[in-house]
């Protein structure tokens, strides 16, 4: 855990440090690619084809795009010949097993070429870098890679089978934590109403627009349409959303404030979703229902 923090200590500091002469301090191949070791070993470098295992994070003016270390999860990459002056791969083949280092991008080439975006981000210009922090932490071969997929899946399988089992006590411990005494519709449900709306009432079949913010039980939020200024719209009763927002969303009138508490099962089960919301995920919903058509 030590080196993990320290790979985004190492790249926060890089970010400030080179927010004026951003290649100050680095070296560089023929290409062009900047880099800088912060710990170099005596193991031999990768060799093409081999299946990297890395901690990654990379960051665009300021802001952390990309991190395996918040994900709790290496990254796994083949190594393969670079396919323009400055790829990232170049760098990636200059490191062995225990390395960590710095490497500087341009963006158009990382997400034009390198990610094959269609085109750059509204957040990218042309000329900006990417900066990437990376610890190598094995170069694997294929059985390699198949083995230590085999260990992660049944690491997977042990923290979910933990994580199915708490959540019930956790979502007690929460309602208890937060003095909430309303008891859990029929299906799971718990509906908090916060404020009565007013205006028309949904039914299903009906396009409603809501504004919300998405919670873990810990506090943590995974999604929010206020932060982005732009309310979720869908077709309520036809699964468009999670069953729990279809059950909530149709008890709502115009107007209506309400927290949603929504169990796993009414969620994302088993699976969770993406890299922010684990398997067996009891989410917290604050909804406000602004429009029903």
């Amino acid at each position: 855990m030590k080196n993990k923090t320290l790979l985004i200590v190492i790249l926060a500091g890089f970010l400030a440090a080179c927010s004026q002469n951003p290649r100050k301090g680095f070296d560089s191949t023929s290409s062009g690619l900047a880099y800088k070791f912060h710990e170099k070993t005596e193991n031999p470098a990768a060799e093409i084809g081999k299946i990297l295992k890395m901690d990654m994070s990379y960051s665009l003016n300021d802001s952390l795009l990309f991190s395996s270390v918040q994900m709790q999860q290496p990254v796994y990459i083949q190594l393969m010949e670079p396919e323009y002056p400055g790829d990232i791969y170049e760098g990636f083949a200059l490191m062995a097993p225990g390395d960590s280092v710095t490497f500087i991008v341009n963006a158009a080439d990382f997400f034009l070429k390198t990610a094959q975006n269609p085109f750059l981000p509204e957040f990218a210009k042309e000329s900006d870098n990417v900066f990437f922090q990376v610890r190598l932490l094995a170069a694997m071969s294929e059985e390699e890679y198949e083995e230590d997929m085999m260990i992660v899946a049944q690491e997977m399988m042990r923290q979910n089978e933990i994580r199915a089992n708490m959540e019930d006590s956790l979502l007690e411990e929460y309602l208890q934590d937060n003095n909430i005494n309303v008891e859990a519709l029929e299906s799971g449900l718990v509906y908090v109403e916060k404020q009565a709306g007013t205006g028309s009432r949904v039914q299903s079949g009906s396009r409603v627009s809501v504004h919300y913010e998405g919670r873990l039980l810990d506090g943590t939020v995974f999604d929010s349409s206020l932060e982005r200024g732009q309310p979720i719209e869908f077709v309520v009763g036809v699964g468009q959303v999670i069953p729990g927002w279809d059950e909530g969303i149709s008890k709502m009138r115009v107007g209506g404030k309400a927290q949603l508490i929504i169990p796993s099962y009414l969620a994302y089960g088993e699976h969770g979703a993406g890299n922010v919301i684990p398997p067996f995920s009891t989410l917290v919903f604050e909804v406000e229902l602004l429009e029903v058509n």
